[in-house]
Order: structure tokens, then C-alpha cells, then sequence
């Protein structure tokens, strides 16, 4: 399910839009260098029209109009009930927690609140350059891309299931829900978004350098565009954005970027794609090291 249009990046100082792959490095560099100790997870997508959001907010906001962290919360349990119903997890015993069946769920294309993000912005800004699918008649449609960067430096993170950890009275009476439990009641005190990195991950997954986001959901949402979670603090406005962008110190210069939308432009799109192969090794053979990823390639006619 793709997310719905939205076309305010621009509008509320979250989002900025390049002229030319230079400045497209620039501001990545920009945030990514902006303080030694921030962290940022990336994530990009090949429309700049589409939201942030998780495939199961689009699911229940297209089914009931309002998204409530309750109406998530049941959905979410339908699914893990019958994705075990059907034998998943068997294999893990304990450690197909809810929150590992989640990542494996999301990371298969079933819908769930997590948010898949990467640690490598050259992966991310693959993705939010990729070539879209040729339609019936073969023709490849153009369209800008948006690349996310999200500051997750005071977020937690857990592991999907835990290694080593010291037995508590949560994870002896639930043992399958505590850990997620756990994590959602956080993220509501907190009003923040955590981090689940996998525990088992897979070639895919190792070769994304991927891992998710999650939160408890918002009553208000602060950021436009932004559904299901809340970036940690202010929008940082077009000109502080321009500072980055244009690679000025001094006066104005953001301290920290919680979030920013970095809005390419298709003929930028375009000319990313070569030096993303060539210098960075960013191709669909790399991140697809599998046969889905295969077949995938070889149906779009999009061989390496």
C-alpha cells in the first residue's frame, strides 16, 4: 500500500528540495557531520509526494479515518495471532518475540507499525533514487525523490529478542510480549520513537545495514507528513536548512536537525544513480543478495 500524496515538505520548515547532486551531498554530509555525537537513521523513497509513515497506520487510517494507538494495537495482535496460527516463529521457541516477528513480518512486505530505516544514508539515498517499475506498456515513470534523516541519538533501542539479559517478572510471565510491551509503554511516557535493531538478521538486512523504527501513537502530530511518530524537537526552518544546504557556518547554523526531508528533483534522481553503482557500491545485486531480490530484478528488467 503506497503512502498517500502529501506535497507540504517544503512548507513548514522539515523540508528542503536540491538543485544538483553536489548540494544533494552537501546537506547529507552537512547533518551528518553537524555534531560528533548525534545519531541519524535514513530512509528513502523514490516519490516525494509520499508521507512518512508505516504500512499499518496507512492500513487502519484508509480503514477507520482516525488513527489510534488502540485500533494499532489491535490490529497488530490479529496479526502476530494468525502469522503464528500459521507456524511462524516455531522454529526461535522464546525468541520469535512479538517484537521479532514484527521485524520479520515488516521486512516481508506485512503490514506492521515499524518503519524500515537504514544507518548508511548511501542506502537510503538508493532507494529514494531507485527507478520505479515499468508499467504495462513498459514505460518507466519519472518523478522526484525525498530522503529522510532522522536524529535518533536520545532515542532506546532494543534488540528484537534479548541475549544474556537479566530475567524479569515481565519476561517470565509474557515472555513473547514483554520486551515490545516494554518498548510501546516507554515510547508513550517518553513521547518518543525507539529503535529495534534485528537480532537474526538476514543477508538482505546485513547487506542494508537496515534496522527499524517504532512508537506509541501521537495523539498530535507535529510534523506534517509525519504520521505515527514525532521527530525529537523543532522543526528547524527553511534558513537554517539553507545553511546546511549551502554548506555556511556561523551564526544561524542548526545545532541539531531532528528531521529533514531532503526533496531530488527526478533529473537529479537521474544523474545519482551512476556514481551510487560506481563509488559507493550501492546497487540492486548488493542489496538484493537473494532470490527474491532476483526475480525482482529480473522481472523489472533491472539487471545490474
Amino acid at each position: 500500500m503506497r503512502p498517500p500524496k502529501f506535497d507540504g515538505w517544503l512548507d513548514h520548515g522539515w523540508g528542503i528540495e536540491v538543485s544538483t547532486e553536489h548540494q544533494l551531498f552537501t546537506i547529507i554530509s552537512s547533518i551528518a557531520l553537524l555534531a560528533p555525537e548525534r545519531t541519524y537513521a535514513w530512509r528513502g523513497q523514490n516519490d516525494d509526494t509520499w508521507d512518512f509513515s508505516a504500512s499499518l497506520f496507512r492500513e487502519v487510517r484508509t480503514r477507520d479515518g482516525d488513527v489510534t494507538e488502540g485500533a494499532i494495537h489491535k490490529r497488530e495482535t490479529e496479526i502476530l495471532n494468525e502469522a503464528r496460527r500459521w507456524g511462524l516463529g516455531r522454529d526461535l521457541g522464546p525468541s520469535a518475540t512479538d517484537m521479532h516477528m514484527l521485524a520479520v513480518l515488516q521486512h516481508h512486505g506485512v503490514p506492521t507499525r515499524l518503519i524500515d530505516v537504514t544507518s548508511n544514508p548511501m542506502t537510503a539515498l538508493w532507494f529514494a533514487t531507485e527507478e520505479h517499475k515499468p508499467d504495462r506498456n513498459g514505460t518507466v515513470r519519472a518523478s522526484g525523490g525525498i530522503l529522510f534523516a532522522i536524529d535518533v541519538t536520545k532515542t532506546e533501542w532494543y534488540e528484537t529478542f534479548q541475549h544474556g539479559k537479566p530475567t524479569t517478572w515481565g519476561s517470565i510471565s509474557n515472555p513473547l510480549s514483554a520486551l515490545y510491551e516494554q518498548a510501546l509503554e516507554k515510547s508513550a511516557d517518553q513521547r518518543r520513537m525507539f529503535r529495534a535493531f534485528p537480532a537474526l538478521p538476514d543477508e538482505r538486512m546485513k547487506a542494508q545495514e537496515g534496522y527499524f523504527l517504532g512508537s506509541s501513537i501521537p495523539e498530535v502530530h507535529r510534523a506534517p507528513g509525519v504520521l505515527g511518530l514525532n521527530p525529537i524537537g523543532e522543526a528547524p526552518g527553511i534558513d537554517k536548512l539553507n545553511k546546511l544546504l549551502n554548506n555556511e557556518n556561523g551564526p544561524g547554523r542548526p545545532a541539531n536537525v531532528p528531521f529533514c526531508a531532503i526533496v531530488i528533483p527526478a533529473r537529479v534522481k537521474e544523474k545519482i544513480r551512476g556514481p551510487l553503482k560506481r563509488t559507493y557500491n550501492r546497487r540492486r545485486r548488493v542489496l538484493f543478495p537473494d532470490v527474491d531480490g532476483f526475480r525482482e530484478a529480473l522481472t523489472r528488467g533491472q539487471l545490474d
